[in-house]
């Protein structure tokens, strides 16, 4: 008999650019397991684009189809489920993945809309696909019907009554988690994953699964997570060094990194070890995209020291209010060691990054505005504030708990996710918090635009000369960023242009259900705004783009004349101070060279360079707050201000990779964490390097230190 065919896919929308750009291991780990279980009475294919696997699907139609279940591929991936049933009615169609409730009570209403899926596999796949495998080929070879009993870890409704007044949902009970991981074979040792190396996407990693923490806004806080298990370290660093060389030959830079705590377990340290090692030696990575350490910050912070400056240190506190805290089930880190640590790191050059959500039950606007000035001042290079999602396998969609704290919503398109397949518009959307008991929807919007600023003007110290100075002048991070957002009606245009575009677009993403938005969408005149990339992507990123890339001589210009405006209220009706405007000129200037060209694909890179009469650079490494008249110098400083060779590599790729339009330069934006790294590295003649404070980190890993 021939053998079982699987096609199991981890799809990607790539209508605008290619939206989840990593390699497919969640499919490849489930791919691999059940191949080490059934061997030759199965014949494992993998997928990550959906046009190659329609052509597939078309052309030689599989047995078994299984899928990824993420909010941002959902709908896709049950449209290519619809497919696969016209070419072959009795293929079995699977989803699995975080996008599923676990709330007994929700399975029928979700997998109801789900009529060309067949099965849906509840939490780790990997034993319970191989169980529903086990049943398909029990069944082909004249066993019991597929449908005759449960499957252990699987979800389906029964067919015969799917359309009926009283469908039955049968569900299997949950296997245990895998302890060893060992126990799964690498997709990448085995060869499973190798035609992913393509040079469009990114290498995945993962050591370990699990979260003991129960945030209740993420799905790892169920009870089933809290227990942590690994893969071993010979595995790890076999699979790293499979990776290196292959990926550095195709100009690959990044890394994503799958696990919720990195760097909190002292066997970290040894993966860090062998990801330098692979640095020295196949220059990769670059770029490392990762989640760690909740508590236990000490041995983060000295783990990842090991990469140097490879790692930007994210201290996610989500709020600052206790009471919010409380609501969702959090404990943080205290301020004052919250300064400490952020102290500690900037003294060590390295760049810091915290995280806030907008829209969790208990805050408040100012509670919120309180605690992102708490955030900035504490000294986080970036701070990143996140609009609520209300995800499946979360606390938030439960009735009771929506209920509880007036949890009002909307549905909005994940960023980019949308296309035409065979004839049929697809869209992946999302539910999202736009208010609760303690929140109107006006305040939704304020702190919406407070994002963008906070993201265009601060994360990534872009303007830093501009808050550095006002600090001299005794006006707070926060204070400056009220100001922007009070006087923007005196920005210039194209400033206020940015501003208008992102509100109308905040507000025009919003609908009161995924069904109203699915049916707008549909309609010939409005899909083409998303299809030409008009509208639908990643607001907050797209619009830092476009502030940086096309943008930044007008807001250096009203940042300036903010400043400006400052000095003449302070001078008591008796003139500007000249010598405070000079100092205003001299930064601008400073700052224009610096950002020259960054995004632009068009925008020049050659050196550039400029004389102070301030030590501009001595000025930015010393302590906040100094006037920059303190560094005045009676001979002229000259500066160069030029991309490094590095630099227009990690540039070209990016471009290559994504594109150079508005909404590609949002998906470069979200795989830098600090886009300071991305900026023309300033030097003296004598070619010391200078930047200031934190910017050498060019290797720009990102990571949550959450708790």
């Amino acid at each position: 008999m021939e053998p079982l065919k699987l096609y199991l896919g981890d799809l990607t929308h790539d209508t605008i650019v290619l939206v989840s750009d990593t390699i497919p291991i969640n499919v490849g780990f489930v791919g691999s397991y059940a191949k080490k279980i059934y061997g030759d009475d199965i014949d494992v294919s993998l997928f990550k684009y959906p046009g190659s696997l329609i052509d597939a699907i078309k052309s030689d139609p599989p047995d078994v189809l299984a899928l990824s279940n993420y909010s941002w591929n959902s709908h896709l991936s049950e449209r290519v489920a619809g497919l696969t049933k016209q070419v072959n009615p009795s293929a079995v169609t699977v989803q699995g993945g975080t996008n599923f409730p676990h709330l007994a009570s929700q399975h029928l209403d979700f997998l109801s809309k789900r009529p060309n899926t067949d099965f849906h596999v509840e939490m780790e796949g990997e034993i319970s696909f191989s169980n529903l495998i086990g049943q398909v080929l029990q069944g082909r070879d004249g066993g019991a019907r597929l449908f005759d009993r449960p499957v252990d870890g699987c979800v389906y409704i029964q067919p015969t009554t799917r359309y009926s007044n009283e469908p039955l949902v049968v569900s299997g009970n949950l296997p245990p988690r895998i302890r060893d991981l060992d126990e799964i074979p690498s997709p990448y040792l085995n060869g499973m994953l190798d035609h992913f190396f393509d040079g469009r996407l990114t290498p995945y990693l993962e050591t370990n699964r699990g979260c003991p923490f129960k945030c209740t806004f993420c799905h790892t806080g169920n009870d089933y997570f809290q227990k942590t298990n690994n893969f071993s370290l010979d595995r790890i660093k076999a699979e790293i060094n499979y990776i290196g060389p292959r990926v550095s030959a195709l100009g690959i830079v990044n890394l994503h990194i799958a696990d919720t705590n990195f760097g909190m377990y002292a066997r970290d340290r040894e993966i860090c070890l062998a990801l330098k090692e692979a640095h020295d030696k196949y220059g990769w990575p670059l770029q490392i995209m990762a989640t760690t350490g909740k508590n236990n910050k000490e041995r983060v912070i000295d783990i990842t020291s090991i990469m140097g400056h490879l790692f930007t240190v994210n201290m996610s506190v989500q709020s600052m209010d206790q009471n919010v805290l409380s609501n969702i089930k959090r404990d943080n880190i205290k301020l004052e060691d919250y300064i400490k640590v952020n102290q500690s790191l900037n003294e060590q050059g390295r760049a810091t990054k915290g995280e806030l959500i907008v829209g969790l039950p208990g805050e408040t606007r100012e509670t919120f505005m309180q605690g992102l000035e708490k955030i900035v001042e504490s000294g986080v290079s970036s701070a990143c504030i996140y609009t609520l999602m209300l995800l499946n396998g979360t606390e938030f969609q439960d009735p009771a708990y929506r209920r509880k704290h007036g949890i009002e919503s909307k549905f909005r398109i994940v960023p980019l996710d949308f296309g035409e397949y065979e004839g049929e518009r697809v869209l992946d959307y999302e539910e999202v918090g736009i208010g609760t008991n303690d929140m109107s929807f006006d305040d939704y919007l304020y702190l919406r635009g407070i994002a963008l600023l906070v993201e265009a003007l601060h994360n990534g110290r872009p303007f830093e000369e501009f808050f550095r100075l006002a600090l001299s002048l005794g006006i707070s991070r926060t204070s400056l960023l009220r100001l922007v957002s009070d006087k923007i009606a005196g920005a210039p245009p194209e400033v206020r242009q940015v501003m208008d575009g992102f509100l109308e677009e905040t507000q025009g993403e919003l609908w009161d259900s995924g069904e109203s938005l699915v049916r707008h969408y549909q309609e010939d005149q409005n899909y083409l705004r998303l299809a030409s990339g008009e509208i639908g992507g990643n607001l907050i990123y797209k619009y830092k783009a476009v502030s940086l890339a096309f943008t930044a001589q007008n807001w250096i210009a009203f940042l300036s004349s903010l400043l400006k405006s400052i000095s003449q209220e302070r001078s008591n009706g008796s003139g500007a101070d000249a010598r405070l405007e000079e100092q205003i000129d001299v930064i601008a200037r400073f700052c224009q060279n610096k950002l020259s060209g960054l995004l632009d694909v068009n925008g020049n890179v050659a050196p550039l360079q400029m004389e102070s009469p301030y030590d501009i650079v001595g000025w930015m490494r010393g302590e906040a707050g100094v006037a920059l008249e303190d560094y005045a110098r009676s001979t002229p400083v000259h500066y160069e201000f030029a991309y490094s060779e590095e630099q227009l590599k990690a540039r070209d790729d990016q471009f290559k990779r994504y594109g150079t339009d508005a909404n590609a330069l949002s998906k470069i934006v979200t795989r830098i964490s600090n886009i300071e790294s991305l900026m023309r590295k300033v030097s003296t003649p004598e070619g010391e390097q200078v930047i200031s404070a934190d910017t050498d980190q060019d290797r720009f890993t990102r990571y949550t230190m959450s708790r």
